[in-house]
């Protein structure tokens, strides 16, 4: 049986003895009905897991002893970041979990030509706080070791602006004349893999065009059109299966 498993930063981790406190020490006291002397998985976010067993709870504290430290293996080989363009309402939120869940790295949300929403820097930042809240609920579930980044959203320009860092840049367009593929020699195995797809509207063509000279690869994902959301999933699921950890080869 999988022992419990809790968030605890970094920091927190090197005291003699860790805690957590506030809501969640409640969940721990109140609904899990934990107590002295039980054991938990603790991980820290940045790929450390700890066998610890809890020294005291209370509703408002609850400590702990770690008796054992080991590397979490389930990150993949290589690190994908997705530019996701704005979409409407709440189908971010969902967005944001579906793609912890399937290893991305590093969220860069960003504003394109064609995004509904207009931005709103206060109503931005509350966003982006519960982003990085639902991530993090997502990897407890998941079992991953890393928390991914969320980058405060930026317009199409700071995004390509960003692209330099990536080994491989992906933009998918609806307008791209091949689907994903494979290719027959595939090229040397890239380590930092940016993926990039619009919001409802798609692309502005030349937004496209824009992106090929700063040294995208224009790909299609077939001959449906797909749901800008349905497109993000699609496009980070072949990424992780062609270069990452859901592939033949892993």
């Amino acid at each position: 049986m999988s022992l419990r498993r809790f968030y605890m930063p970094p920091e927190m981790v090197q005291l003699p003895q860790p805690e957590i406190s506030g809501s969640d020490a409640g969940h721990i006291c109140r609904v899990l009905r934990l107590s002295a002397g039980d054991a938990v998985e603790l991980f820290d976010g940045i790929g450390n897991g700890y066998r610890a067993q809890i020294v005291s709870a209370s509703p408002m504290r609850v400590r702990f002893r770690i008796e054992k430290t080991f590397p979490l293996l389930s990150e993949s080989s290589v690190q994908i970041t997705l530019a996701q363009g704005i979409l409407k309402d709440r189908k971010m939120d969902d967005l944001i979990r579906q793609l912890t869940e399937l290893g991305i790295d590093c969220w860069m949300p960003f504003y394109a030509a064609r995004s509904v929403p207009v931005p709103v820097k206060k109503g931005m930042e509350k966003r982006l706080g519960r982003w990085e809240k639902i991530s993090l609920e997502a990897v407890k579930q998941c079992r991953r070791g890393r928390v991914p980044c969320i980058r405060p959203a930026d317009d199409f320009d700071a995004m390509l602006a960003a692209s330099a860092e990536f080994d491989l840049k992906i933009i998918f367009w609806e307008g791209a004349p091949q689907a994903f593929d494979i290719p027959e020699t595939p090229p040397p195995t890239p380590e930092k893999i940016l993926v990039v797809v619009g919001p409802e509207g798609g692309f502005d063509p030349g937004e496209v065009q824009l992106a090929k000279t700063h040294g995208f690869l224009t790909i299609g994902l077939g001959p449906r059109i797909l749901r800008a959301e349905t497109a993000t999933l699609a496009a980070c699921t072949l990424v992780q299966y062609c270069f990452g950890d859901m592939g033949p080869g892993n």
